[in-house]
């Protein structure tokens, strides 16, 4: 009878049982929730990323398109392009220009603006970068011979003037720093019909004893670093101009009427008789480094020619064209030329000067460094 009644009822034990059930169950249920709402914020996550990528992406791809859009077209006035990737998402770029001066030239300076959107358009990112446009030939001469540092006429010259490289109507044939003495050797200059004719000789602006204005000497506004005139490059850093020649070479020999754009000659540069470099309308920039330059009989380069003594080097380097072998268009030099009896010819080409401006061998695109900013 007593032991009957120190027993606790069956009741309360199944009680116990199913609170501790239930208890578990809030528990798994709890745990279960909280997972799945772990999960759900680690998706939201990786989609959020997987947008940013996309969309980071489809930018990345809007800047490329107008880098190309800038190299294939110089002119391209920045318009919006709008482009589906599939798959990827899609992006807007547009560019706005700006005209700066560097140096002895002016260059523009292009914003790049890219807005990419993911596949879902969930997730939109602006990219901007910029760039600049520049000519190689940061100021073209109106002038067919440009001499730094003294012209010595002991030699043999025939140059062609630029009927209007004074002003208009005012011919200008020579530019130099120093004097030039008319009274040694048999240089001309002559008007480009004269030359044409034959009649240079005979029908002179300047000849042996006589300096007429075509002949602008001793000019104080003359360009202190020719190179940096020339090219917006200093000469101290002149690697950088050999950097952005499409050929370099350690001679002529390979030149030839196909040869277009800018060429850097490390040493003497020989052309064969009749050998033809260039055209009018496709001409070359030909920067021949520390070497003398000899073309034989009847060779031509249409282009500009610089013959360029590095600042480190102090031997003197000369040009001799023989037998009416000429350059069509500029010849210019950093040095003294003449004073080895060297002949140089050149002829005013104005044809051959416009293509020097407006070919696009001559024409560059660059990314501006440190331009590059996310939104």
């Amino acid at each position: 009878m007593m032991d009957s009644m120190s027993s606790p009822p069956r009741s309360q034990d199944g009680m116990v049982v199913l609170t501790a059930v239930i208890l578990l169950l809030i528990l798994v249920t709890l745990v279960t929730l909280t997972t799945g709402r772990l999960k759900s914020f680690e998706y939201n996550i990786l989609l959020n990323s997987q947008n940013y990528q996309q969309a980071f992406s489809s930018a990345e791809a809007g800047l490329s398109h107008a880098m190309s859009r800038l190299k294939e077209d110089r002119t391209w006035n920045g318009n919006t392009i709008n482009t589906v990737l599939p798959g990827q998402g899609e992006y807007s770029v547009s560019a706005s220009r700006q005209t700066i001066a560097r140096l002895s030239a002016e260059i523009e300076l292009i914003t790049l603006v890219s807005i990419g959107n993911s596949p879902d358009a969930q997730s939109e990112l602006t990219l901007q970068q910029q760039a600049i446009q520049y000519s190689i030939l940061a100021n073209p001469p109106d002038v067919p011979l440009i001499v730094a540092g003294g012209l010595n006429v002991s030699g043999n010259f025939e140059v062609a003037a630029n009927p209007n490289g004074g002003g208009v109507g005012v011919p200008l044939s020579i530019w130099t720093d120093t004097d030039v003495d008319m009274n040694n050797g048999s240089g001309t200059t002559c008007g480009l019909q004269e030359f044409s004719d034959g009649n240079c000789s005979s029908s002179p602006y300047s000849k042996k004893g006589f300096q007429s204005l075509d002949i602008l000497d001793n000019d104080p506004n003359f360009p202190d670093d020719l190179m940096e005139y020339l090219f917006n490059t200093p000469e101290d850093e002149w690697p950088t101009l050999k950097a952005d020649a499409q050929l370099k070479l350690s001679s002529c020999d390979t030149l030839n009427a196909g040869s277009v754009g800018l060429i850097w000659v490390d040493g003497d540069c020989s052309l064969n008789a009749n050998a033809i470099v260039g055209s009018i309308s496709d001409p070359v920039i030909l920067v021949v480094s520390d070497g003398d330059i000899t073309m034989n009989g009847g060779a031509e380069i249409n282009g500009l020619v610089f013959s360029f003594r590095k600042p480190t080097t102090a031997v003197d380097f000369e040009m001799n064209m023989i037998g009416g072998a000429r350059v069509n268009g500029i010849l210019a030099s950093n040095h003294p030329v003449g004073q080895s009896n060297g002949t140089f010819n050149s002829v005013f080409d104005a044809e051959v000067v416009e293509s020097l401006e407006q070919n696009d061998a001559f024409r560059r695109i660059a990314y501006v460094p440190g331009s590059w900013r996310d939104f």
